[in-house]
């Protein structure tokens, strides 16, 4: 066993849809709350919690997402790490290179690259796999995958073939990687004892990564060393040059690095793992009930077995149906069969044309202050239902574009508008003229409640211009191609 730690490196900038609606583009499964559990970021997080073992996390992630990672951050209380903001995703091999190349200060830093929208249930049975990956990337400097012993012929995974055995260990040198394959040879490859799926989990020596990637993925290494330079430091987040690291090619650490090292190697495990990429992974999951169906929020089943039915809006009912998956959002509502893996992607696919709203985000969204969520919109007008959580304080902010009207519905609310700052208690109302400076906080033990009447010619979230923040979020709440993209 060796003592040094290791720096994790959680990669949650993807964007998936494929449980959809509650995954959404601009709030990906990674953050989202299925079935009342923690995110799937967060539950990665907690993975990490054995300072013995782990140093401070890295984040990578998207710019549009920074402000959820700081949010869910905070609720655990590891506001200090590191967060590495993308301006444009350019795949794995750029983000992780993103982390080694900010980590350079020592050269032969142990790391572990996470994906942040995993699910591992043998706690365990991961920990000896990270302690057996260790000492391989340590004493035999290879870059370590994690394999999982498949359990059925998933046609939605890579897989990977062991080969010779690592003398002293229990891990393996890397024969090849496989395609997703389709169902005839995935149900070959997993008569194979020798192969396994691909987690996409890394522990390597951040030197040996550098050389590889100086081996065969130059390019990137070079747009991404230029993106550094260009780039700047906001407290303890980075966010490397627009113009150069969206330039950089999008290519996989699969692809750039795994095929072609002759480093590769394998620890297999089997820690209970899932990437949670269906509906019907997540029923696999879940805990389910007696007729073997995932309940979670105002949901009632009668004569209903093996199916997932979950809805934080509207009261959903199922009747007499098996093997189904029901799920209600505020704004969206998914019906399909539990039993088909890619039907969902393929079906969001076809909405991005002629729904693309639909797609790219929900009708409310959390923030470090609260939540709000779209009650209606119209061309020129949308309502908002905005809860300001005990302590809560929303940027001191403007807009270019639009006017607003606050009415209070319950808590008491410190509203600033101007010069002006004044206490409103229910049913108390104020009204916020374009341009005007203002902010809405809540300094009481108990949620502030308002509903918010926005009027003007765009009301983009990147309409907010930040004049001052405590959650330290950009001067805007998006990039401004967003705003161009909306127009």
């Amino acid at each position: 066993m060796t003592t040094n730690k290791i720096r994790p490196v959680i990669l949650a900038g993807g964007s998936g849809t494929r449980l959809w609606p509650i995954s959404r583009e601009a709030f990906p499964k990674q953050f989202c709350r299925i079935a009342d559990q923690p995110s799937l970021f967060q539950q990665t997080l907690d993975r990490l919690r054995d300072l013995d073992r782990f140093d401070e996390p890295v984040i990578v992630t998207n710019e549009r997402h920074a402000s959820t990672v700081n949010s869910q951050l905070s609720e655990m209380e590891m506001n200090a790490c590191m967060v590495i903001c993308e301006p444009v995703g350019r795949d794995t091999t750029a983000a992780i290179l993103l982390a080694t190349e900010l980590c350079a200060s020592n050269d032969d830093h142990l790391m572990m690259i996470m994906p942040s929208d995993h699910t591992i249930e043998d706690i365990p049975a991961f920990t000896s796999a990270v302690d057996a990956a260790q000492e391989i990337a340590e004493l035999d400097k290879c870059i370590v995958t994690f394999g999982i012993r498949p359990t059925h012929p998933e046609t939605g995974f890579g897989y990977l073939q062991a080969g010779q055995p690592i003398i002293n260990t229990r891990g393996f040198l890397i024969d090849r990687f496989l395609e997703k394959p389709d169902r005839s040879y995935a149900e070959k490859l997993i008569q194979d004892p020798h192969v396994y799926w691909n987690a996409g989990i890394f522990m390597f020596e951040r030197s040996i990564v550098e050389d590889e990637a100086l081996r065969h993925a130059k390019e990137i290494l070079s747009g991404v060393r230029e993106s550094i330079v260009t780039g700047e430091w906001r407290q303890k987040t980075f966010y490397p040059g627009a113009t150069v690291f969206s330039s950089v090619p999008a290519i996989s650490f699969d692809y750039a690095i795994m095929e072609n090292t002759h480093r590769a190697a394998v620890i297999p495990t089997e820690p209970k793992w899932s990437d949670l990429g269906s509906w019907g992974a997540v029923w696999d999951q879940g805990d389910r009930d007696g007729y073997g169906n995932l309940v979670s929020g105002n949901v009632y089943c009668r004569e209903t077995e093996n199916s997932v039915a979950i809805s934080d809006g509207p009261v959903i009912g199922v009747c007499g149906l098996e093997d189904v998956v029901v799920v209600a959002n505020r704004d969206a509502v998914l019906v399909t069969s539990r039993n088909d893996p890619q039907g969902v992607k393929k079906l969001v696919d076809s909405m991005k044309t002629l729904s693309p709203n639909i797609v790219e985000s929900h009708a409310g969204e959390d923030r470090p202050w609260g939540r709000f969520d779209s009650i209606d919109r119209g061309a020129s007008h949308q309502v908002k239902r905005i809860r300001v959580d005990a302590g809560g304080r929303l940027s001191l902010q403007y807009h270019h574009h639009r006017a607003e009207h606050w009415i209070v519905v319950t808590g008491t609310a410190t509203v600033t508008v101007g010069e002006t700052v004044k206490e409103l208690n229910p049913s108390e109302q104020i009204y916020i003229p374009q341009g005007a400076v203002h902010r809405l906080e809540n300094f009481t033990t108990k949620p502030v409640e308002i509903i918010e009447v926005q009027y003007g010619s765009y009301l983009g979230e990147d309409d907010i211009v930040r004049v001052e923040d405590v959650y330290g979020r950009d001067s805007t709440d998006e990039p401004l191609s967003a705003k161009k993209d909306a127009a």
